[in-house]
This record gives C-alpha cells, structure tokens and sequence, in this order.
C-alpha cells in the first residue's frame, strides 16, 4: 500500500446524523471537521434522498447545537421541486424551520441543486435568505470556473450570501490537469473560497445515468408511490455496470483516505456522503478518513458501491502504491486501456450471489 500520502489529511465536511455516538466521534475529532451537512428531517421538504426521517425542529436545534464551532449547512438539494412547492403556501413549512433554526444560530447556509427554488424563497422570504449563504450542491456538477460564476451571479440576484465553500464536480478527482486550472480561475477572484472535493459517493466516471438517476429520486419524493431507483439501477444501470465490470469501480472518482494528500494545494476540505447508510456505516467512513488508512472491503467506504459489498470484496489493502498517479494521468478510454478491469479482476473476490444476466432479471 502507498504510504506517501498518510501523514497529510485534509480537514472533512461529514453529514449529521441524529446518533449520540456518531456526533460524539464528530466532535472528538476537533478541527478535523471543516463542516455538517444535513437534511432538514422533515418529509414534505424534499433533499436528494429517497425517503427522510423526521424529528421536530426543537430536536434538530439540540443536535446541530451539539457540534459548535463547525459550518452548519442545509441540505435543499433536489434536483426539482413539485410545481406548488414554489408557491407561497408551498413554502411555508420550510421557512418556518429554516427560520427557527437561523434564529437559534445553528445553520449557516442551505445547499441547492435546483435555483428556481432559490428565486421562490427570495420572493417569499428576503430577509431570511439575506442571511443565508446559498451552496452550490455537487449535483450541479461544476467543473469549470465560469459554471461556478453563473451560478454565484444567480445567488448574488436572488439575494442569498455568497458561498464561502464550493463542491467541485467529481470528475476533477481524476483530472487533475483541469482541476489545476479551475482552482487557480477560483481563487484568483475569490481567495478566501473553500474548496471541496467530493471523497467516497462511488458512482461511476462521467456517469451517464446521472441526470435521470437524480430525477428519478427527486420524482420519488414528489410521488412516494414511485418505484425505488435502486431496483432499477441493479436492473438498468450502475449496480449492473459495476458487477460486470468491476473495473469501472476502480475508475470510479472516488479519493480513498490514503491519497487525500494527493490534493493538498488544489482543496480545502474533503466531503464525505453515506448518511442514508445509517450512523454506524458512517462512523466506518469517517474514522478511515480522519485515520487516513482503511484495511478492508473498498465498497465499503462508498456511497454508490456499498449494496454489492456482499457479493464483491475488493481489498484495499492490496490496492498498488502507484493507483493515484495512474487513474489521474490517463485518457479515461476505458475500454481500449484495460488497466483498472485488469487490476480488479486480480484483487476481486465474488463472494455471493450474483446479478443475474440483462435480459433474464424480473421487473424492478
């Protein structure tokens, strides 16, 4: 295992999960964590996930207040709202709790992927949003500094704070000639900008399913009727991609622990996702992050990889020293350069039953 990068770790931005343990192993770790995240616990108030526990905003004050001296940031984050969401009396709920929390000064700002509704809480609350930073989600996929300015030009119009961090798109993890660039763009304009890199999510490179996968979810939210997108993705999508070829999981974007100095001097801060996993999934997260090292089932440690970690171990440990500088000096032609599918077929273990045949799989 590569032992170059172990001894510089980047500071992380982790969610917040309503867990006694977890947000003590959180608060342990000092000013290892830049940064929460978080849903705002509520059902009818939609955040990129399938479904949403609720606690009362009461609740929700008492945890975010249990981690002071961090950026505390909402999760507003779907990629499109139900056309009466915008509406004043759509609103009214999630002004109501963001309201109470900014009161209480337990949030910072919120994180949004879909800028209609930026523009709807502007109309329907100004006061509120002027003392709320608005933070570009990861799902807005910016990986060049003039899709970053677009968007701090329409946060600067619909009268938020501007955002003193950015999540830079995953691509840039394994692009590092155009993450140079971007940066050096950033903060030649706005020195004191946060950058992040997003760590474990696990999709595949450039996804392809990306947009409607996110629709899908938003839609779910929207309809709770609607099919799960897991279903689908074993049948139609990643989940299927990646057992066939387990390559693209090492060509996946993903930063392990043990290479975040890899990106010293081009990032702040490092994001890690998984909250829909559960606190004690994310307390395995977060440990090896702040460790630096994980002995172990790669899968594990990412948010899109996670369900086929019964049926595929791909040890970490046996990963080669020079991984880091491969996956971010080559073409991205998977197909012709082999290299990831090569090294994964020699370190894979199939450990379970196995996806079955596209074609010979019963509706999702």
């Amino acid at each position: 295992m590569d032992t170059t990068h172990e001894r510089t770790m980047l500071p992380l931005d982790v969610p917040l999960l309503p867990d006694t343990e977890y947000c003590r192993l959180v608060r342990n770790l000092g000013d290892r964590i830049a940064s929460v995240h978080f849903s705002l616990f509520d059902p009818a108030i939609p955040d990129a996930r399938h479904e949403s526990l609720h606690i009362s905003v009461d609740e929700l004050i008492g945890w975010l207040a249990s981690l002071p001296g961090v950026r505390r940031l909402a999760l507003l984050n779907s990629r499109f709202h139900a056309p009466d969401a915008y509406a004043p009396e759509g609103l009214d709920n999630l002004i109501k709790r963001l309201g109470r929390l900014t009161d209480a000064g337990v949030v910072d700002g919120i994180v949004y992927a879909d800028v209609y509704m930026l523009f709807a809480l502007a109309e329907a609350a100004p006061e509120l949003c002027a003392r709320l930073e608005a933070v570009p989600s990861v799902n807005t996929c910016i990986d060049s500094a003039d899709k970053a300015f677009a968007h701090f030009d329409a946060i600067d119009a619909a009268g938020f704070r501007q955002p003193g961090r950015l999540v830079l798109d995953r691509s840039l993890n394994r692009r590092l000639p155009k993450l140079r660039r971007t940066v050096a763009a950033l903060r030649q304009v706005r020195p004191r900008l946060s950058i992040v890199l997003m760590a474990n999510e696990g999709c595949l490179y450039q996804c392809p399913f990306k947009p409607a996968h996110d629709a899908h979810i938003a839609h779910a939210r929207i309809a709770p009727e609607a099919a799960s997108a897991f279903g689908r993705n074993v049948k139609l999508g990643c989940q299927r991609l990646f057992h066939d070829d387990p390559g693209r999981l090492l060509a996946s974007p993903f930063i392990r622990p043990e290479d975040q100095s890899g990106y010293v001097g081009l990032a702040d801060v490092i994001k890690l996702c998984g909250r829909s996993r559960g606190p004690g999934v994310m307390r395995r997260i977060v440990e090896a992050y702040a460790r630096g090292s994980f002995f172990g089932n790669l899968l594990l440690l990412n948010d899109s990889m996670e369900p086929l970690a019964g049926v595929l171990r791909l040890p970490n440990e046996d990963i080669p020293s020079d991984f880091l500088r491969r996956v971010t000096t080559c073409a991205k032609d998977c197909a012709r350069c082999g290299w990831c599918s090569e090294l994964a077929e020699s370190l894979l273990v199939r450990t379970g039953p196995q996806i079955a045949p596209l074609g010979r799989m019963e509706e999702p």
